[in-house]
């Protein structure tokens, strides 16, 4: 099992106190210990992508995470050129693992921000991060019309319900079917691969960022 909280500056959605992230590490490698790898739990975290590219908390604390979403929840109208380059950055940063809701749309609310697709698409391949098919119905981001010209590039998905209630983990079954009709097969998927295979994944983006 994976999670990912959202972080600090996310706090109107409960994100996670430098406190609160040490709590959480703390209870599941005790739980880790306790299943003795019958059931693994990794550690995440959602951080957001600063003004600047930067993540919002320090290196230090991202590297005590087993993945890394990034993702866009502020700063939505940075002229095209900024808001690539911004999350460009966010996407080279070595502790980066998957990049979340890249075009931060969310049907019949708001259009996604403006941003070159195809450019973050190929620093995503290049760097070895995957791309979020979030399977919110609000969102279904990236949408399936571009997951050809990932697939093209070399890039590899994760595919993730977004939830914030128990409930809501059953929006997956919209993210699987999204990424059937995209044509994504199953092993570009990150949560799709055995559990070694994945500490694996894991272990190459740390190495070669």
């Amino acid at each position: 099992m994976v999670f990912a909280d959202h972080s600090q500056s996310a706090h109107y959605a409960g994100g996670l106190s430098l406190q609160e992230i040490a709590e959480q590490h703390r209870e599941a490698d005790r739980l880790n210990k306790a299943y003795k790898g019958k059931f693994r739990i990794l550690k995440g975290i959602e951080a957001d992508i600063l003004a600047d590219g930067s993540l919002d908390y320090p290196n230090d604390t991202l590297e005590t995470f087993d993945f890394v979403v990034a993702s866009v929840h502020s700063r939505f109208k940075l002229p095209k050129k900024e808001q690539t380059e911004r999350i460009i950055a966010a996407i080279a940063n070595p502790r980066t693992t998957i990049i979340g809701h890249m075009t931060g749309r969310q049907l019949l609310r708001r259009p996604g921000y403006d941003l070159d697709v195809d450019k973050v698409l190929k620093a995503c391949a290049k760097h070895g991060v995957a791309v979020e098919i979030n399977a919110h119905p609000w969102r279904l981001d990236l949408d399936w019309r571009w997951h050809q010209k990932a697939l093209d590039q070399g890039c590899i998905f994760s595919i993730n319900p977004d939830a914030h209630s128990i409930r809501e983990l059953d929006h997956m079954h919209w993210g699987v079917e999204m990424a059937r009709k995209g044509g994504v097969p199953a092993k570009r998927v990150l949560n799709a691969m055995r559990l070694t295979a994945l500490l694996a994944h894991l272990a190459r983006r740390r190495q070669t960022s």
